[in-house]
């Protein structure tokens, strides 16, 4: 408690201008202080905004984030559709739908949770884990400061009243000077302990940028993957809009597409129709 009003005291008497304020850190070390604000406000808006893009639910596997992509929906709709139309044309285009909606739903799934663990997540620890270590050891050598500016002024003001008055005085200066050595050995432990901690940040300030640059990438393999399956699709549905034009010429390819014959062969070969 008396420590708590000594660094209190301390603080209002620095605030008025009655006492100095010790600045332990060096300019390097100030500016990497400023940064890390800077870099925290970046990574926790990053981490934020990436969040919004996706569709499923943080922090689940692929399968259960699967289950709950409105993509998923859509294709378990069009698949259920399907099934109630039977062996039709439009129930087999919606069934075909509905599994490429479906495969879909799983590559995107597959995508967020992969872009969660190696780029959100990441971000989350440095904006809420890493930098609030070092500014919550920020704190704590300011505060072992201000224990040092305190206990320095009493020995000060012990050495000044030392002049008219010798009685008691000498052993209370001897206690606060190994009361003031030990506050600066605490400081000193705490500053070294920080500036390890700022330096080793700011080192890795590259490796954090890796983050940034594999964004676009994975992106973008995504959107390849995803365009290779609506291309599949498409060829699919172009077959099926073929059939129907040709149904009435051959009943034949309407039966090979509802056998899951292989539909390729037979059209290359058309001479193997009977």
């Amino acid at each position: 408690m008396k420590k708590q009003f000594n660094r209190m005291k301390q603080l209002a008497n620095q605030t008025v201008g009655r006492a100095e304020k010790t600045e332990v850190l060096s300019e390097d070390l100030l500016q990497i202080e400023r940064r890390l604000d800077t870099v925290r406000s970046m990574c926790h808006h990053s981490h934020k905004r990436l969040m919004a893009c996706f569709q499923g639910q943080h922090g689940t596997d692929a399968e259960r984030r699967h289950k709950k992509l409105p993509l998923t929906a859509l294709a378990q709709n069009m698949q259920e559709a399907s099934t109630q139309l039977e062996d039709s044309l439009l129930g087999k285009m919606l069934e075909t739908c509905g599994d490429a909606e479906n495969q879909l739903a799983l590559e995107l799934s597959q995508h967020e949770v992969f872009v969660e663990k190696e780029i959100v997540d990441p971000l989350y620890g440095i904006a809420e884990v890493e930098i609030p270590n070092i500014q919550k050891q920020r704190k704590q050598l300011a505060k072992l400061v201000l224990d040092w500016d305190s206990v320095r002024a009493r020995w000060n003001q012990a050495h000044k009243s030392s002049a008219t008055n010798f009685q008691g005085l000498p052993s209370k200066i001897d206690t606060l000077k190994e009361e003031m050595d030990e506050a600066g050995n605490k400081v000193e432990q705490c500053k070294d302990q920080l500036a390890a901690d700022m330096y080793n940040f700011m080192a890795k300030e590259g490796e954090y940028g890796k983050f940034f640059v594999t964004v676009s990438p994975l992106h973008c393999k995504n959107g390849v993957s995803l365009a290779l399956l609506l291309l599949l699709l498409l060829q699919k549905m172009s077959f099926l809009v073929l059939l129907s034009h040709c149904v009435c010429v051959h009943p034949m390819l309407t039966l090979l597409l509802f056998l899951n014959v292989g539909l390729f062969s037979v059209i290359r070969s058309p001479s193997r129709l009977p």
